[in-house]
């Protein structure tokens, strides 16, 4: 995913804070602008989950809805943004949330940070378990064996990328 990598945090099932992935070690505290984003969970959807759990994703602009947001700020006489990681960077760093609301800002779940209680074992599992808590994760994942597994995957989303709803880095 080519948008800004970020760390958010639910203790109980519920979104509490949220950050940039920053330097590694400190990031930006963006709490009120992620809560603004509509795919983005505010409270987990089912009750087995661990009391604290840590999320990493991408926020994004899917491409149709950052063509869309620039026509209308075309129209209106507005600013429109350079392209859609950008325009999601600076979307999350906006002092003002009501500003990032309006942004067509959206989110995909890719993988774990601190978890306190019990986890499947691989990292497809516990993406399905992110998805049964409510987290939209990539369409494009798919379980692969060894490197030439790894490489066909990553040749079939070659060619399907300018296709894709979204950029990826890359």
């Amino acid at each position: 995913f080519d948008g800004l990598s970020v760390e958010i945090v639910y203790d109980h099932g519920t979104f509490v804070r949220g950050s940039t992935r920053g330097d590694g070690q400190v990031g930006e505290d963006i709490t009120i602008n992620l809560r603004t984003i509509r795919s983005l969970p505010l409270q987990l959807e089912t009750g087995s989950y661990p009391d604290h759990l840590v999320v990493r994703g991408e926020v994004y602009m899917p491409r149709g809805a950052f063509e869309r947001y620039n026509e209308q700020a075309r129209v209106q006489g507005g600013k429109v943004l350079a392209n859609p990681r950008n325009g999601a960077a600076g979307s999350l760093r906006q002092l003002d949330p009501r500003i990032t609301a309006q942004r067509p800002l959206a989110f995909f779940a890719y993988g774990l940070g601190e978890v306190q209680g019990k986890l499947p074992d691989t990292h497809s599992a516990q993406l399905a378990l992110l998805a049964k808590w409510g987290f939209p994760v990539s369409p494009l994942g798919e379980v692969v064996s060894g490197a030439e597994g790894l490489l066909e995957f990553y040749r079939r989303v070659g060619v399907r990328r300018d296709g894709l709803a979204f950029d990826i880095d890359g």
